[in-house]
């Protein structure tokens, strides 16, 4: 429909430098519609993410945010601990989150750079779309706390060099590898997808666009987001 977009970008947090850092890579992205929700309510980021499930195109790409405090629940005996993200008014619960990225269309692709502790946590839901969770720790790890080195500060100095995109980050692969390799004492950032196809994909890489013109049976076909794998 020609009321969906190919590209949006919702961006949640309590650091503003945070988010200026995260848009810059949604731009880098190719995504132009972008919307920074600093010191957020529950309601509004439920807004924002419904919202943006259902104005995305069937091919389009949702990039989500989140640079902030989380929470851990006690370990309980009927299952793992709760994780959820701090807001202004209180808990988001990644079980949520979840939930409401999979109203996104399952061809579309969705990446999350989560800013947190518990960041990859949410690689434990199931979200039909292509998923790719940027995190800044592991499920179980918290996150450095200091803004001028943290993870979506690292981030940025991998992807971009002097606002360009950087030549030697050529696939999240490769980024999973610098991550792996930069790590401080008790903290594990890293890369996770749910296509394997995904892996060799160049990080915020703009999506292609369809163009008019008949291929040549020489031509490669482009890979386009939630391509099956």
């Amino acid at each position: 429909m020609g009321s969906h977009h190919q590209g949006l970008a919702v961006h949640v947090g309590v650091r503003h430098h945070a988010l200026e850092r995260t848009s810059r890579l949604a731009a880098a992205a190719g995504i132009t519609r972008q919307r920074q929700l600093l010191g957020a309510s529950r309601s509004e980021v439920g807004h924002a993410l419904r919202g943006a499930a259902a104005g995305l195109g069937p091919q389009g790409h949702l990039l989500l945010a989140f640079t902030g405090p989380s929470h851990r629940d006690s370990v309980g005996r009927d299952g793992p601990p709760g994780i959820s993200w701090r807001l202004a008014d209180g808990l988001l619960p990644l079980a949520e989150v979840a939930a409401l990225l999979a109203a996104v269309p399952r061809t579309a692709l969705i990446t999350v750079i989560a800013d947190t502790s518990y960041a990859a946590a949410l690689a434990g839901f199931t979200i039909p779309a292509a998923v790719v969770l940027l995190a800044a720790c592991a499920a179980d790890q918290e996150a450095s706390a200091d803004p001028a080195d943290g993870f979506a500060a690292r981030l940025e100095r991998l992807v971009l060099t002097n606002g360009q995109p950087n030549p030697a980050c050529a696939s999240y692969l490769w980024l999973n590898r610098q991550f792996r390799r930069d790590a401080p004492d008790g903290t594990r950032p890293h890369v996770w997808t749910n296509r394997p196809s995904l892996w060799a994909r160049r990080p915020f890489q703009p999506a292609r666009t369809t163009t008019a013109h008949r291929r040549r049976p020489d031509e490669q076909q482009p890979v386009r987001y939630g391509d099956a794998v």
